[in-house]
This record gives structure tokens, C-alpha cells and sequence, in this order.
């Protein structure tokens, strides 16, 4: 009311000034915009909400920052919400017993949308937030059954895929770095890679040792593994992060060399699995794809519609730290 009366215009006029699209002559947005600046004046988008029941901010939920690929999420996220003027709230809960406090938080801050990575949701809290109308998203993880959007890589195929390049590069023995079992990915890419040594090579015996999701558990991990009998000549390691410190682990220390002696691959092509020193063969974790997903699915104008599924294609990055047909020894 100060800055339409300081102007000389309507309330309407200083409403559509501030309002990104709306249709307002140059001339009067100038006026507009001096008068509020002469009063110090700045659009309060919280009590906006409250006439449009909209705050357009957009609630992401990551588990920590030791997986550079959730980095990754948070970026572009941001990027692609800040595109259409949305506003990113990060959430960051201790520890799975924290999830749904959490959520409820979300709720508190008349969240848009809810976006999850890597983490689950409760019945309770997927039916509370379906009937606020607020959609939510999974990252990374379906939750069948419950009335939740799921985009995914296809973590069965990038499974399949690792095994094979493996297999085509004359690997007999194999080693897999696991990661915290209760993520789904972790056990889909586990499986598969089982899975096709079996099927394809007939192998069952296959050293699996957890390196908790860190580059220091990837180092350990790998001495472990390295120093067993019937030495692997091939290792999987089911996130790059884990990947880096095995591979120092092979090179420094056991003094083994990549991958003349051991074929490595890793999961999600986080930035530093292309640095030279590493150059890892990786399995891309397609994080352009799942955001550009996500975007459609917390715009959808009805969120009542039936959650949607979106399984994505796994694409194989091929690097120096695994052996090609044609240089199978």
C-alpha cells in the first residue's frame, strides 16, 4: 500500500511488478520499482503464500556430502528449480530414525514439492503428505505401493553392463566393493553383477567386502580383498567414491598395476573418476536426466495422478582402468 500510494498506483500494479510473467508497461515497473526502493521495500513471498497457497520452494533431502554424485544433485537441482523462480530448502537428517521428523519439517515450511535422495519414507508420512496435496519425489529408490514419484537409474543394467566389460576383458577372478545394503541400488548392482557371472562364466565365488560408501573403505576394502587367496584380476566397486581409494590402495601400496594386474570399474562417473591419475571405467549415475524427471513430476497441475515410475538406461563410461577384448591377455 506505502509503495502503490509513493507511486501513484494501484496495489494490483506493485502486485504484478513483483511477479515474475505478469504483464506490466516498462514505464510503470520503473516507477514502481523507485518508490520501492526509496522505502526499503521487499516482496515478503511468505505472506504472498498465503493468498496463493504457494511458496514455491521445493524441499531436497540428501544423506551426506561424502558421495560427491549427491553434490552433483544438489547442483543441478538448484540450477534447474532457480530457472522457473523456485527456491531449494536442503535437508540433511542425521541418521534413518531422523527421516521422519524430517519430513514433517518439510510440511512446516508449506513446502511445494519434496524431493528424496536416497533415503526412504514411511506409509504414515507418504499418505500425509499425498493428502496436502504436496508430491514427492524418490531419488535413486522406488518405494512400490506407496502414492510417491520414483526416478532411478537402471541399476540392474548398469550391473549387467560392468559385469561384462569385466568378462570381455579376460577377468576370471572378481572382487566386489559392496556398500550399505539397505540403499537399493546398492543391492540391484550387486545382484546383477552376480547374476551375469553366473549365468555367462559359471563363477560363484566372488570375494564381497563392505567399504562403507567412503574412499577410506574403499582403501580398506581393497587390501582386504588384494591379500586373500586366488588374488581377483577384476574388481567391482559399487560407487566411484569407494573406487578412488581402491585403486591408491592397489597402486601405493600393494604395488599392483591398473589394470594390467586388476581391471577396476566403478559406479556414478563422479568428476574425479575422469582425472588422469584415475581415469575410471564407470557407470554413469544419470543425474541431468533424473533432475530433468523430477522437474515434470513436482509441475504436474493435478498431484493426485498416479505416481509415476521413471527407470533410466545405464551408460557404461569406458576408461584405462579396465582392459578392452582386444588387450585380453
Amino acid at each position: 500500500m506505502d509503495v502503490a500510494r509513493l507511486a501513484g498506483v494501484s496495489i494490483a500494479a506493485v502486485s504484478r511488478t513483483f511477479t515474475p510473467g505478469s504483464s506490466v508497461s516498462p514505464k510503470m515497473a520503473e516507477r514502481v520499482r523507485k518508490a520501492a526502493r526509496q522505502l526499503s521495500y521487499v516482496p515478503n513471498n511468505l505472506a504472498s503464500s498465503l493468498i496463493t497457497q504457494r511458496t514455491n520452494i521445493v524441499a531436497l533431502m540428501l544423506p551426506n556430502f561424502v558421495n560427491q554424485i549427491y553434490s552433483a544433485l544438489l547442483s543441478e537441482a538448484s540450477l534447474r528449480l532457480e530457472e522457473i523462480d523456485k527456491q531449494l530448502l536442503l535437508f540433511t537428517p542425521f541418521n534413518d530414525s531422523d527421516l521422519d521428523r524430517t519430513l514433517q519439517r518439510m510440511l512446516e515450511y508449506q513446502v511445494d514439492a519434496i524431493v528424496i535422495a536416497a533415503a526412504s519414507i514411511s506409509s504414515h508420512m507418504a499418505a500425509l503428505c499425498h493428502g496436502r496435496d504436496v508430491p514427492v519425489v524418490m531419488l535413486g529408490r522406488h518405494m512400490p505401493n506407496l502414492p510417491v514419484h520414483s526416478v532411478r537409474g537402471n541399476a540392474e543394467d548398469g550391473g549387467t553392463k560392468a559385469a561384462k566389460l569385466l568378462l570381455s576383458g579376460g577377468g576370471k577372478r572378481f572382487g566386489i566393493i559392496s556398500g550399505d545394503q539397505t540403499y537399493m541400488t546398492m543391492v540391484e548392482r550387486q545382484q546383477a553383477i552376480l547374476q551375469c557371472l553366473r549365468v555367462t562364466n559359471d563363477i560363484e565365488n566372488v570375494a564381497i567386502v563392505d567399504g562403507k560408501l567412503t574412499y577410506e573403505g574403499g582403501y580398506q576394502a581393497a587390501l582386504e580383498i588384494m591379500r586373500g587367496e586366488d588374488r581377483p584380476d577384476s574388481l567391482f566397486c559399487l560407487t566411484d567414491i569407494m573406487a578412488l581409494g581402491a585403486m591408491d590402495a592397489i597402486r601405493h601400496n600393494l604395488n599392483l598395476r591398473i589394470p594390467e594386474d586388476v581391471a577396476v570399474i566403478g559406479f556414478d562417473d563422479i568428476p574425479e573418476a575422469a582425472h588422469e591419475s584415475y581415469n575410471l571405467t564407470t557407470v554413469r549415475t544419470p543425474v541431468r536426466q533424473m533432475i530433468h524427471h523430477m522437474m515434470d513430476l513436482i509441475s504436474l497441475e493435478t498431484p493426485q495422478d498416479p505416481p509415476q515410475t521413471i527407470l533410466i538406461d545405464a551408460e557404461l563410461i569406458i576408461r584405462s582402468s579396465t582392459r578392452s577384448a582386444h588387450n585380453n591377455p
